[in-house]
């Protein structure tokens, strides 16, 4: 057997076929200039170049049928491929049999493509039901009609010689049953499509083809012997002609609505002038399409694109469906071309959520359309047309329903209307896809489908990625997806009803999840701080709509509401909690932060109070916390105790028992939250080795509640030598250059810097030291827990009353309350200076006479 092409390369020859017979000029097609005549004459030279290759496919399917019996729908999806392609030939000469075969040599083409059919009839096996396909009684019964119809063909095809009258009645029945259970199951609401779904549709329209082919190879095989053969009987009247139309409309019927559309696949919002991709496909396997047309449309539309399809799936519409309106303009980049220079697209940059840089484009770029059109490919592995194209861009951008704002809408609190029912809902838009098809009937057919919703970005801002800009197209999407009502291909905005709230929890929880990329998730712990901050009077729901019960009712108006806020001096910020979700999880997304890692890791928690950190560093004298927080937004919040707080054990012995436990204890130190710009320029890696390097942090606590030797877990887990101490920094870098000296420009001199670094240290006001002058004194500009040099330290003369300016002075620095206050402040700065209680009695009588006179 000679070597076959590819069946990709199969089917674009059918392809390039079909085109040239249809006149069909596609983008990159020279201009058509040919005649009828010389049209058909590079058909026949087509059809030629696949004669070969249809006959070494028919020996090869009768190979399988004999090697390979356990392999059903392999064989059936292979057999119902190849007898649909020689149909696609075989009817369009048929029809135009006068002017297509005239000649000898185009009765022996047609005789060969007559006898391929014969070979695949012979060769089919029976049509069985698909075992991945729920069956009932109508699909035996239509097994059983096929098969009595199939036999009186048979016989028909014995009889020819004889006069017989034929009675398009025999077939009446069969015909009648494939209406009956086309119409159950082409009506069954889609729902989610993981694989297995997939898989059963792919298999039910396989197994559907079948059974056609089958019927319509045995009619144009019946068809050919009364037209060719023995045309004496019936001269130029076609009696099979109706029949073989029959089951080509029977046909495009099931294949009205076998196309697949997933997108958008990664990212429900479409930014206006960032590039995107499409990909959709044919779920039935063996008609050639001819291109797909791509389209958005708004709901409405969308709504009527669907009665439209349903009516025609019912027979209530027989013509085709009409043109509809687009909501916005679509544009095809080319693969290749021109790219704008860096000085164009330096402001216009942006980062997508998923981190991916992308590039916006002028209008002047391309040349945008209502509908894009898509020349199909063939899909080698899974045998089907698909519709691929990687560089689509939306350019412009018009309203939708339930949308009361314009495409710039400003989301701050100032632009909220809370007399308005919906607000901050994005308009909602769907990609329609008409894909046409060459029928065997000769003709072309139309399959309809409609994507998933979406909605579309504005370029306006060009800092849209701003969370304020971008919490409502993404709060839209959550919500649409989270809580519908699926009607068809439709999935319905609900606005009236609430969400319960543990089913806000567990989509809250999986948007997390997957927005972040992370595997591990948040827990319901989490909520505990968020539950009472979902809802305000401005944004509760009514009555009628808040449960009896005790689970609370979340509504979309709540999460887009900005009632939470924070004050720090003059700064009054409002937010929301989506636009806080969002702040948190660009920290996962960028990967300077290494938040995701320390997450995965469990050295991160989620939500907590300032209580329940408390009560989780009580244990421990040295040891911090991580966690997430809202408290300024999207935020890390770093909380720790360190021995740097606490008195040292050689001095205990100066103080009571009652006095020893009153300052053991030390309050949790809360340092500034840290958002995204510290975090991208410093890592929380490096945060963390630097606060435990300065504050001498031993313990980190993990998720569990496990102390973690921090020293140990930086250089395990993220190779950081710096975290045992000073003395394991890099001290110096080697260099060598050529430009440090006056020698030859070969010669190379080595120099060795000093290395310096950008560390991290709380802002703890240092107590003074006792050699220090008073004029050298600065005093600090906020309080602490130490003593100020400049009020009531010890070294200070004027605190007790010394100096010419007493009287003025005391006014104006806070006297000690009691003695165990002065004892305390003592132990604070032994513990500051690390001297020991033998050392402060050594030096106790060494101090300045004013000191002790001054009492």
């Amino acid at each position: 057997m000679a070597k076959l092409l590819t069946d990709e390369a199969f089917q674009k020859l059918l392809f390039d076929l079909l085109c040239v017979w249809h006149d069909v000029q596609r983008h990159y097609d020279p201009p058509i200039t040919h005649t009828e005549e010389e049209k058909m004459q590079k058909v026949k030279q087509l059809i030629c170049k696949l004669l070969g290759e249809i006959d070494g496919r028919v020996k090869r399917i009768q190979t399988m049928l004999s090697t390979t019996p356990d392999a059903e729908q392999e064989f059936i999806e292979e057999w119902s491929l190849l007898t649909w392609n020689v149909l696609c030939i075989t009817s369009r000469l048929q029809n135009e049999l006068n002017v297509s075969v005239k000649s000898q040599e185009d009765k022996v083409i047609f005789n060969k493509l007559n006898m391929a059919l014969v070979d695949l009839v012979n060769n089919s096996r029976a049509a069985l039901n698909p075992l991945s396909v729920h069956i009932d009684a109508t699909f035996d019964l239509l097994a059983n009609s096929l098969s009595e119809t199939m036999h009186i063909l048979h016989g028909l095809y014995r009889t020819l010689k004889s006069n017989r009258q034929m009675n398009s009645d025999e077939v009446q029945d069969f015909a009648q049953r494939f209406d009956i259970v086309y119409l159950v199951f082409s009506l069954v609401n889609k729902v989610a499509l993981p694989v297995e779904p997939v898989v059963r549709l792919v298999s039910f329209y396989s197994f559907q083809m079948h059974r056609l082919a089958i019927l319509a190879a045995r009619l144009q095989g019946f068809r050919y012997e009364l037209t060719v053969n023995h045309r004496q009987m019936f001269g130029d009247y076609d009696p099979v002609r109706p029949l073989s139309d029959s089951v080509f409309s029977a046909l495009e019927l099931l294949m009205a609505d076998c196309v697949l559309a997933t997108e958008p696949s990664m990212n429900p919002i479409l930014v206006t002038n960032n590039l995107f991709s499409i990909y959709c496909g044919a779920l039935a396997r063996g008609v050639v399409f001819k291109q797909f047309n791509v389209q958005i449309v708004s709901e409405d539309t969308a709504e009527h694109i669907q009665s439209e399809m349903r009516r025609q799936r019912l027979l209530q519409q027989p013509s085709p469906i009409a043109q509809v309106p687009s909501a916005a303009l679509l544009a095809m980049k080319p693969t290749s071309g021109t790219k704008r220079s860096n000085a164009q697209t330096m402001n216009v940059n942006t980062i997508d959520t998923s981190g991916n840089t992308t590039t916006a484009h002028k209008k002047s770029d391309i040349n945008s359309k209502e509908v894009v059109t898509i020349y199909p490919a063939f899909n080698t592995k899974n045998r089907y047309w698909a519709a691929i194209y990687p560089h689509l861009l939306c350019t412009t951008r018009q309203k939708g329903r339930h949308s009361t704002n314009n495409s710039y809408q400003d989301l701050s609190p100032s632009g909220v209307d809370p007399t308005k029912l919906i607000s901050g809902k994005r308009p909602i838009f769907y990609f329609y896809i008409r894909a046409t098809m060459f029928s065997p009937s000769g003709r072309f057919a139309d399959a309809h489908t409609l994507s998933l919703p979406f909605t579309i970005a504005t370029r306006r801002n060009q800092d849209y990625q701003v969370q304020r800009m971008m919490s409502s197209y993404t709060a839209t999407c959550f919500w649409l997806y989270g809580d519908n009502v699926q009607d068809g291909l439709l999935l319905q905005w609900v606005e009236e009803t609430a969400m319960g709230w543990e089913r806000f929890k567990f989509l809250f929880m999986q948007y997390f999840r997957v927005n972040a990329e992370v595997d591990r998730g948040l827990q319901n712990s989490d909520f505990d701080l968020l539950q009472y901050k979902i809802q305000c009077n401005d944004c509760s729901p009514p009555s009628n709509i808040q449960g009896i019960g005790d689970e609370r009712k979340i509504t979309f108006k709540n999460i887009l509401c900005p009632h939470l806020r924070y004050e720090c001096g003059s700064t009054n910020v409002r937010f929301s909690v989506w636009r806080g979700l969002l702040e948190l999880l660009q920290l996962f997304q960028d990967n300077k932060t290494c938040v995701k890692k320390l997450w995965e890791k469990n050295l991160l928690m989620g939500f907590m109070e300032f209580d329940q950190v408390a009560k989780l560093l009580s244990p421990y004298p040295s040891a911090l916390i991580m966690r997430l927080s809202f408290v300024t937004g999207g935020t890390i919040c770093i909380t720790l105790k360190s021995t740097v707080h606490q008195h040292s054990s050689g001095i205990d012995s100066i103080l009571t028992d009652e006095q020893t436990s009153s300052t053991s204890y030390v309050e949790p130190m809360h340092l500034e939250p840290l958002d995204l710009k510290k975090l991208q320029a410093k890592s929380l890696v490096e945060y963390l080795r630097d606060i435990a390097l300065t504050e001498k942090i031993k313990y980190l606590i993990n998720a569990n509640g496990d102390p973690l030797q921090i020293g140990e877990l930086l250089l395990e887990q993220f190779n950081e030598k710096s975290a045992g101490g000073v003395g394991e920094l890099e001290t110096s870098r080697c260099i060598s250059s050529n430009v440090t000296h006056c020698g030859d420009v070969g010669a190379m001199q080595q120099i060795t810097f000093t290395a310096m670094r950008i560390a991290v240290v709380t802002c703890k006001v240092k107590p003074p030291s006792a050699d220090m002058d008073f004029d050298e004194v600065v005093q600090p500009k906020g309080t602490s827990p130490v003593p100020s040099s400049s009020s009531y330290s010890p070294f200070n003369p004027y605190f007790f009353g010394g100096g010419n300016n007493s009287t003025n002075q005391t006014n104006n620095y806070r006297l000690p309350a009691a003695n165990d206050d002065f004892v305390r402040e003592v132990i604070q700065l032994c513990n500051f200076w690390g001297k020991s209680k033998q050392y402060l009695n050594d030096n106790r009588d060494r101090g300045s006479e004013k000191v002790v006179t001054g009492e």
